[in-house]
């Protein structure tokens, strides 16, 4: 399974330019569209966080398209989004999911200073062995030596760069 965490760049900031009723239309907005890819990509929405979604996919790859399509169109103009994905096995309860992936998925996002989607380098692994022509656009740059909190050692992570 590949899990996607979305996060809002700058939504405090945003938030208190627009005020808490528009926020709360935009919010609604981006999950109506974050919804309807996820319909798209075959998906499952796990849970919004505050302005963020966590999602669960069959495959990297539909994880992959999920997060370029929301991250070109959020919904609202006013947004931008990055996305963090992650594969693995995940702990299945009720309709959560728990788990090292899980946890690794949404320190990804968190490394993330900007807008964009990275993977970890097992997500990227499982891209590269699809080799998927959709995916042929992507370029990819590496990003070394990523510490992410709670994880012992460096990671590399990968960001999709025309995505």
């Amino acid at each position: 399974m590949a899990i996607v965490f979305t996060d809002v760049v700058d939504s405090t900031a945003l938030g208190e330019r627009m005020g808490d009723e528009r926020m709360y239309e935009i919010r609604q907005s981006h999950f109506a569209q974050s919804r309807k890819l996820i319909a798209q990509y075959k998906g499952y929405e796990i849970r919004t966080i505050g302005d963020s979604v966590m999602a669960a996919f069959r495959s990297a790859s539909a994880a992959l398209d999920y997060a370029c399509a929301l991250c070109a169109d959020p919904g609202p103009p006013e947004l931008r989004l990055r996305a963090g994905i992650h594969i693995g096995p995940l702990q299945i309860e009720e309709s959560d999911v728990f788990g090292r992936t899980v946890n690794f998925a949404a320190r990804v996002v968190g490394a993330i200073k900007g807008a964009g989607t990275w993977l970890s380098e097992q997500a990227k692994a499982d891209i590269d062995m699809l080799d998927a022509r959709r995916h042929k656009e992507l370029q990819w740059q590496k990003q070394e030596e990523i510490a992410l909190k709670g994880f012992a050692g460096a990671f590399t992570l990968w960001s999709a760069i025309n995505a």
